[in-house]
């Protein structure tokens, strides 16, 4: 399958699994669409996936530290945010009641293959296509844009907020570093902080 097809494929398929995410819960639908592309990506051109997948200690240590600043930043600006904007509280406790759904040890286990499938199609292939179309700044922005409306059909415009600056900040480590180590640590990272140890909502 040609590159910009399989882009397109998979932002189809994503969009489906949040429209069906209301049914199946988030785990399921999104997670289970993100692990089954991941692997779909991987099939389609392994040589390239590994190539974007190889780790370094220094690329290993920009994601990490890229992670932990951004998981301190959105810290520090939820409180702030919420008091200014009173939805923004009750849909994210929406939001955590269905990252809780399963147990914290279930949930923490299965990030790692949800966020590594999550990084090979937005950032790998969806990017890649996007770049390649309008240029390295602008195919991230539309990249990340594409990301975040990807994840509406959630429902939760935190959430669509929250992709979309993410998806700007980890499609501009893919598009400095040249692989997807950086953003996919940063993003584990992230994920692992915000959503699952040190949620916003624990005060």
């Amino acid at each position: 399958m040609k590159a910009d097809a399989l882009a397109v494929v998979c932002v189809a398929v994503w969009v489906v699994a949040a429209a069906c995410a209301r049914v199946f819960g988030i785990w399921l639908a999104v997670g289970g669409a993100a692990v089954a592309l991941g692997v779909a990506v991987w099939v389609a051109d392994r040589e390239q996936a590994g190539r974007l997948l190889r780790p370094s200690p220094r690329l290993l240590a920009v994601g990490a530290a890229a992670g932990v600043a951004m998981a301190a930043v959105t810290a520090l600006l939820y409180p702030v945010l919420a008091r200014r904007l009173p939805f923004i509280a009750p849909d994210t406790a929406l939001l955590y009641s269905a990252f809780r759904a399963p147990s914290l040890a279930v949930a923490s286990i299965a990030l790692a293959p949800v966020v590594v499938g999550e990084e090979l199609v937005w950032r790998g292939v969806v990017q890649a296509a996007l770049t390649r179309r309008f240029g390295g700044p602008f195919g991230v922005v539309c990249a990340a844009v594409a990301y975040a409306l990807a994840h509406a059909a959630l429902g939760s415009p935190v959430l669509v907020a929250v992709a979309l600056l993410c998806g700007i900040a980890w499609g501009a480590l893919r598009a400095a570093s040249k692989s997807l180590v950086p953003p996919l640590v940063a993003h584990l990272v992230w994920d692992a902080l915000v959503l699952l140890w040190l949620p916003l909502d624990r005060g």
